[in-house]
């Protein structure tokens, strides 16, 4: 089985270079910085917690969860713990399937397309192809490879 390859050149990329309107560049201004202090809010909890800091802005949080610094700190520990298991038995898991199935470096990557390979297809005429690939815009008004996929599939 062969790999694929991309479609455009490496040298090609594509570059978005669009300016939004300013009230949608407001509303997201916006969006961003709440989630962002949002972030630091939640992430001085848990650090409060296990360094054992309380000041009005986490005692706040704790009062309207009903928690203590030992259950947030209890809860840290779990979480990582359950974390590390899953670290490790995925590390396990992987080392199991390259001992199983070895390494997958069998494949080689995929040649470049000849015209004689498009030809021998038998979708599209030599002198079709050439045209195709010279052509800088291309409109179609009918697609020429629909017909003859449904033509082989009825004969």
């Amino acid at each position: 089985m062969e790999q694929s390859r991309s479609r455009f050149d490496e040298k090609q990329q594509i570059i978005i270079s669009d300016k939004q309107p300013f009230v949608r560049f407001i509303i997201s201004l916006f969006f961003t910085a709440f989630f962002w202090v949002y972030s630091l809010f939640v992430v001085w909890f848990f650090t409060s917690a296990l360094i054992g800091v309380n000041d009005r802005y986490s005692g706040v949080l704790k009062i309207a969860f009903k928690t203590v610094n030992s259950e947030i700190r209890s809860f840290v520990y779990i979480s990582i713990l359950i974390f590390f298991f899953f670290l490790i038995s995925l590390f396990f898991w992987r080392l199991y399937n390259k001992k199983r199935f070895g390494s997958l470096n069998r494949r080689k990557p995929v040649g470049k397309t000849t015209i004689n390979d498009l030809e021998n297809l038998g979708l599209l005429s030599k002198e079709s192809i050439e045209v195709l690939q010279q052509a800088r815009y291309i409109e179609f008004q009918v697609n020429p490879l629909k017909d003859v996929v449904e033509d082989k599939k009825i004969g």
